[in-house]
Order: C-alpha cells, then structure tokens, then sequence
C-alpha cells in the first residue's frame, strides 16, 4: 500500500477489502461512508501547502497571491488549451470545496446520483469492474444542436501521493466505439487545503462529434466545466449539512 496518511491507508484499506469481496462501486460507496464516519472522530492537520505540480493555475503557471485571493473567494480557475491533432480543447479548472476531501471524493464517485447534480446527465449504468478498475455508461441531454450522447468510461477511484500529500483521484478514459462521441477522458484530483477545506483539480476533454463549430464548441466547453464544479460544491454542501432540528447530527469537517 502506498504511503498516503493515515486517513488514505484506511479508505484504501475499506476499498480494497470491497475489491477483494467482489462488490461494485454501490457498495464500495457505503464502505466510503463507513470511513468517512471514522475519519470525523480523527483530529485532521492542517496542510502546509499544495505539492508543487499542483500549486499552479490551469494555465500551468505557479498561483499567485491574487490567484490564491479570487480561489478564497470562491471564483472557479478555468484554462482552455490547444491538443495537437485537435481542433478541440481541453477544458481544466481548480476551485476550493467547503468540505474535507473524504466527503468531496464521495460525491465525485457517487456515480449513480450523478444525474442529481451533474449538468445535462442523464442517466448513470454501471457495466461492470474489474479490480480497481469500472465501465461506467453515462447518458446525456444537450441542446439543440448538440443533441443527446451516450458513451462508457473506464474509470479508475484510488488514493495516490505526492510529496506526501494524499489525492484522491478518479480519472477516466474513453472505451473505444462505445458511443455517439468521438472521444473523451480527463480526471477530477482532490486535496486537503487550508482551513479544513478542499482544493480540486478538473481536467476534461471532450469530442463531442457532430457539425457544431469549433468556436462554438470550445465556448460550451468552458462552461460546462463550471457548471460541473457549481454542481458539485452543491452536493458537498447538501451532503455535509446537518439536518435541522437533529442534535445527533455530525457537523461538516472544517475549521473555517
């Protein structure tokens, strides 16, 4: 197992032991909850600074001070960048999450409430898993005159490090010739950050097909990538909230 702090070692360690009973991502996810209840009794440190690869902006330069500033402030980072071979390009955002990274990465592989909270998703199939690894069918909405598209993802949820620092991290490729869509894969990347919240990471591309424009196109793209990030934080937030009236009810993990 590799050194990923004691809250990594024991999500891997539930994880894994789902892996090894044949369960799939639906049941991985109540073993995510269980782990999510003991990590709110552990006492959390306070991270002492991004890891460098990813203390940068989408444009790949360093944060700066105002970056950092507009990131506090709730503002969405958002980069478009030019792919050799492509006319279309990749879309990568980094925001702040009001919550700890567990309760963030459990929204973001709760694959089947997608459709809740995820711009123009549809509807969510699990195919089927292999070890660490799920295909997963995604169907989604577009208007006029995207219209509808359906695909499968190979996706991959685990925790990794980096200088020491845990990611929860769960990327995503395109199987071949599984939809209407030319292509897509990107990653969501999560990391503990100041103040008990939770700095994400949000690259995607997507080929969409059809006769939209390339302008047209790109502009959507950086939209959406937005939507998602607002959609998500909503979850977050409804997911870490206590219920009114319930003094039993945990409150969210944070500081601030």
């Amino acid at each position: 197992m590799p050194n990923v702090g004691p809250y990594g070692k024991l999500l891997c360690l539930l994880v894994g032991l789902g892996e090894v009973q044949g369960t799939l991502i639906m049941d991985r996810l109540v073993l995510v909850s269980l782990f999510l209840t003991v990590s709110s009794a552990l006492t959390l440190v306070e991270p002492v600074d991004l890891p460098g690869r990813y203390a940068r902006s989408p444009s790949g330069k360093p944060l700066t001070e105002e970056d950092r500033t507009e990131l506090d402030k709730g503002k969405i980072l958002v980069q478009l960048s030019e792919i050799p071979g492509t006319r279309v390009k990749r879309s990568q955002a980094v925001a702040l999450i009001d919550a700890a990274p567990e309760q963030v990465f459990g929204v973001l592989t709760d694959y089947a409430e997608f459709p809740h909270f995820v711009p123009y998703c549809k509807k969510v199939e699990l195919k089927k898993t292999e070890g660490d690894r799920a295909w997963v069918r995604f169907e989604l909405d577009f208007p006029w005159p995207i219209g509808d598209r359906h695909y499968v993802v190979r996706l991959t949820d685990r925790c990794e490090t980096d200088s020491g620092t845990t990611i929860w991290a769960s990327r995503w490729t395109y199987e071949p010739n599984s939809g209407n869509i030319n292509d897509t894969y990107g990653s969501w990347e999560v990391l503990a950050y100041k103040g008990g919240r939770s700095f994400i990471r949000y690259t995607v591309f997507t080929d969409s097909g059809g006769k939209l424009p390339n302008w047209a196109r790109n502009m959507g793209a950086r939209i959406a990538v937005t939507n998602v990030i607002r959609g998500v934080r909503k979850r977050v937030a409804e997911k870490t909230k206590p219920a009114r009236n319930d003094p039993a009810a945990p409150s969210p993990i944070r500081s601030r």
